[in-house]
C-alpha cells in the first residue's frame, strides 16, 4: 500500500511509502530539488510569477491543485474568523472539509507523480507535492488555528464518539507537529519539514531512475520459462536485454541455471541508487533526528511509533528480536539443506550458499522433496482468471458484485476500471494499472485516488507490473497471485471503510502497524484447493488439481525460516539505523548496515552491496518496517479464529470480519478492532504456531 496523507501526522515527516517512482534517468532527478517548481513550493506566494510550463496536461493539473490549495487556505481563514459565532460541531465539519480537499489532491498527486506517462504531468505533480507540503507545514504550526480547535469542549453534547475521537486526534497531532513550541522552534520545524520533502523525493527518484540492465545471449537463459524468453525480443546482435525491474529480476533469480547470470543480476540489484543515495540517506537520517529532537523526542523511532500499536522503540525491538529468536533455528536448518543441495549440484565440498542462490536452490529443493515445480501451476494462473478469482472470492465472502466500466479520466489507456456493488447499491470504484512501462512505479501497490466518506464513494487503484501479455494472455506464478490478492486486501478495506464522517479515519487511514492486516489476511485465499478451484483453470478449462495445491502448500513451508529471518533483518535494520546518532563522529551507515547484516541476515554479506541506498521503505516506513511482521501476527490470529468458526468462505464469520474490521477504517484503534472481532486480546500463539510448522 502506498503512502496516505493524514494531514497533521504526515507533516512531521511520516511519509508512509514504499519505494517511490519518479521520472527516469534522462530527466535528471538529481536536480529536481533545484527546479523553479520546487523553489515555488517553498515560497508559494511567488508561484504565479515563476510558474514553469508543464505542457497542456501538466499545466491544467497544476492549476487544479493550486485552486484546491487556495480553497484550503480559504477554509482555514473561515475557521479562524469569529470562532465564537460557530457551533463546535460546525468547526469540526469545516476542519474535515479542508482535510478532504487535501486528501483528494494528495491522492492524485501521488498517482500521477509515480505513474503518469506524460513527463509534464509527473513534474507538475512533483511540484504540487512540494507546494502542498509547504502549505501543510504552515497549517500544522498555525497557533491561531490550533487555539480554535483546542478551545472546543470535548464533552459538547452534540458530539458522538466519532466526533470526540476526531477532535482528540486533531489536538494530539497539532501538538506532535510542534504547534505549542516557541516561534523560533516552529520556524525551524517548518524548515526541516520542507527539507524532508525534497530529500524524500530525491531518495525515491534515485531508486526509480536507476534501471540497470545487461545484455545476454539466449543460451544463458536455460531454465527460464518459455513464455519469459519469448517475451524478450532479441536485438540485431541476437542478444536479450534483462533489467533489474521485477518482471525480469525474480524469474532469473528463481529459474536461471546459469549461476554467473544470477550473480550479475544480484549485484546489479543490490547497487541500485548507489552511490547517488549515499549522501541523500545521510541527509534523511539527520533531518529526521533533528525534527524528532525539535519536537521533544530522543530519536525518530520514539516519535514515529508513539501513535502506533507498538507504542515505542523498546517494544518494537523486543518484538522483532523475539520473532528472530524463534525463526533463526529453522533458518539454520534450512540453510543446511540448501548447502547440501549446492554441494550436490557442483560436486564440490568447498562451496557456500550465496545470496544469489536464495530463490534458485530452494526451488530445486522443493522440486526434489515435494515433487513440486512452480512452473506447474502457471498454466492455471492466467492474469484475467486471477482477476476473476479475486472477484469471485470477494463476491462470495462479502456479497459484492464487480462490473467493468469505461472511464475517460484514467492516466493510461491500458487501465481497467470497475464499479463495486453491494446489495444492488454502488459502493465504490477502482482502477487496475497492471503492466510495466517506462516512468511507472516498478512494484505492486494500492493507491487511494479519492477516499470514501459518508455521502461520497471511494475510488482506489492497484498499480502492478505483471508481464505484458503475449497474444492476449500472460501467465504468472503463484507468488504473483499472492501479491495481487494482498493488494486487493488493501483495496477492499478502502472500499468498505467508506461510511466514516471524517476523512482522516476513512479507508486505510488506520494505525500504521495495523494497515497490513487486511492485505496479509487476504493472502490466505490463495492456499486452499477448494477456493482456488472456483476460478483457477488451465486453457482446457480444467481446475487446478487438489494434489498440486497440496504440493504447493507443503513446499511453501520450506524456506519459511529463511524468509522470516530475512524480513526480520530488514526490520531490525530499519529500526536500529534510525536509533543511531547520524551526527556522531565516525558514523557510517554502510558500515552499520554490514554489521547488522552479519548479525541478523541469514545470507552471506558482501561489502560491495548497498541495501540501504535502494531500500525505499527506509523513506516510507522509515524505522517501522517491523509492521509487516506485526500485522502478520494479527492476521494469523484472525485466520486461526476464522478457521475455528466456519472457515474462510463462511459468510457469518466473514461478515463479522467485514463489519468489525474492514468497515471501521481508522475510526477505532487497532487493538480495539482485535478485541471487537476476536472477543479477546491479541495472542501470538497462532503466529508462533505458523512459524514452528
Amino acid at each position: 500500500m502506498k503512502k496516505r496523507l493524514v494531514i497533521l501526522t504526515v507533516l512531521a515527516g511520516l511519509f508512509f511509502a514504499s519505494c517511490g517512482s519518479q521520472p527516469a534517468k534522462e530527466e535528471e532527478p538529481a536536480k529536481q530539488s533545484e527546479t523553479p517548481a520546487a523553489e515555488q513550493a517553498a515560497q508559494p506566494e511567488k508561484a504565479e510569477a515563476k510558474a514553469p510550463d508543464f505542457g497542456e496536461k501538466g499545466n491544467a493539473f497544476y492549476k487544479h491543485c493550486a485552486d484546491e490549495f487556495a480553497a484550503v487556505k480559504a477554509i482555514i481563514a473561515d475557521i479562524k474568523a469569529n470562532p465564537a459565532e460557530r457551533k463546535p460541531i460546525e468547526k469540526l465539519q469545516l476542519f474535515n472539509s479542508f482535510e478532504i480537499k487535501i486528501e483528494d489532491a494528495w491522492g492524485k498527486i501521488e498517482i500521477y507523480e509515480m505513474n503518469h506517462p506524460d513527463k509534464g504531468m509527473r513534474d507538475a505533480a512533483m511540484a504540487a507535492e512540494s507546494e502542498l507540503m509547504a502549505i501543510l507545514s504552515e497549517i500544522t504550526l498555525d497557533a491561531d488555528l490550533y487555539k480554535v480547535m483546542a478551545d472546543i469542549p470535548a464533552d459538547d453534547p452534540a458530539f458522538d464518539d466519532e466526533d470526540k475521537r476526531f477532535l482528540k486526534d486533531v489536538i494530539d497531532d497539532f501538538k506532535r507537529s510542534g504547534v505549542d513550541k516557541d516561534d523560533k522552534t516552529r520556524e525551524e520545524i517548518k524548515k526541516v519539514n520542507a527539507e524532508l520533502v525534497a530529500i524524500a523525493q530525491q531518495f525515491n527518484a534515485n531508486i526509480a531512475s536507476d534501471r540497470k540492465s545487461i545484455k545476454v545471449a539466449p543460451e544463458r537463459l536455460k531454465g527460464l520459462p518459455e513464455d519469459f524468453i519469448n517475451g524478450h525480443a532479441k536485438d540485431e546482435q541476437g542478444m536479450i536485454t534483462l533489467t533489474t525491474d521485477y518482471p525480469d529480476y525474480f524469474p532469473v533469480m528463481e529459474s536461471a541455471d546459469d549461476e554467473t547470470l544470477r550473480k550479475e543480476m544480484y549485484f546489479m540489484a543490490q547497487t541500485v541508487a548507489y552511490p547517488s543515495n549515499e549522501e541523500v540517506f545521510d541527509k534523511l537520517l539527520k533531518a529526521r533526528k533533528k525534527l524528532a529532537n525539535l519536537l521533544g523526542y530522543k530519536n525518530w523511532p520514539e516519535y514515529s511509533q508513539a501513535k502506533m500499536m507498538i507504542g515505542n522503540p523498546e517494544n518494537a525491538e523486543n518484538f522483532v528480536k523475539k520473532i528472530a529468536g524463534i525463526s533463526m533455528p529453522y533458518a539454520k536448518k534450512e540453510a543446511e539443506v540448501l548447502l547440501a543441495k549446492k554441494k550436490q549440484l557442483t560436486g564440490k565440498d568447498d562451496v557456500e550458499v550465496e545470496p544469489w542462490d536464495r530463490f534458485y536452490i530452494p526451488r530445486l529443493v522443493r522440486m526434489e522433496k515435494f515433487n513440486y515445480n512452480p512452473e506447474d501451476v502457471r498454466p492455471y494462473f492466467e492474469i484475467q482468471k486471477v482477476l476473476n478469482g479475486i472477484f469471485t472470492v470477494n463476491s462470495k465472502i462479502f456479497g459484492l458484485e464487480f462490473k467493468q466500466i469505461k472511464r475517460e479520466d484514467v492516466w493510461h489507456e491500458s487501465i481497467l476500471s470497475y464499479d463495486v456493488y453491494s446489495n444492488g447499491e454502488k459502493i465504490g470504484t477502482f482502477d487496475l494499472d497492471l503492466y510495466p512501462r517506462e516512468n511507472k512505479y516498478k512494484h505492486f501497490a494500492m493507491f487511494t485516488n479519492e477516499q470514501g466518506i459518508k455521502g461520497r464513494l471511494p475510488r482506489m487503484a492497484i498499480v502492478g507490473n505483471f508481464p505484458t501479455p503475449v497474444n492476449g494472455k500472460a501467465y504468472v506464478g503463484h507468488d504473483s497471485v499472492q501479491t495481487l490478492f494482498h493488494e486487493f486486501g488493501h483495496l477492499i478495506n478502502g472500499i468498505l471503510a467508506k461510511d466514516n464522517k471524517y476523512v482522516r479515519f476513512a479507508g486505510t487511514n488506520c494505525q500504521r502497524d495495523f494497515v497490513e492486516v487486511p492485505s496479509q489476511f487476504m493472502e490466505e485465499y490463495v492456499w486452499e484447493a477448494p477456493i482456488l478451484q472456483l476460478w483457477a483453470t488451465n486453457d482446457a478449462g480444467e481446475p487446478i488439481p487438489a494434489e498440486l495445491v497440496e504440493k504447493m502448500k507443503k513446499s511453501d513451508e520450506f524456506g519459511k525460516g529463511l524468509h522470516t529471518s530475512r524480513q526480520l533483518y530488514l526490520a531490525i535494520l530499519s529500526l536500529e539505523v534510525y536509533l543511531q546518532d547520524p551526527d556522531a563522529e565516525g558514523f557510517d551507515h554502510h558500515a552499520f548496515e554490514k554489521k547488522t547484516e552479519r548479525e541478523y541476515s541469514p545470507w552471506k554479506t558482501y561489502e560491495e552491496t548497498h541495501q540501504i541506498e535502494n531500500f525505499g521503505h527506509l523513506d516510507g516506513y522509515s524505522s517501522n518496517y517491523y509492521t509487516y511482521m506485526w500485522s502478520l501476527s494479527i492476521a494469523k490470529d484472525f485466520y486461526g479464529y476464522i478457521m475455528q468458526n466456519g472457515g474462510l468462505m463462511n459468510t457469518d464469520v466473514m461478515g463479522k470480519y467485514r463489519d468489525q474490521v474492514l468497515k471501521a477504517g481508522g475510526a477505532k484503534d487497532g487493538m480495539q478492532m482485535v478485541r471487537d472481532f476476536l472477543g479477546r486480546e491479541l495472542s501470538f500463539e497462532a503466529f508462533e504456531k505458523w512459524l514452528n510448522n
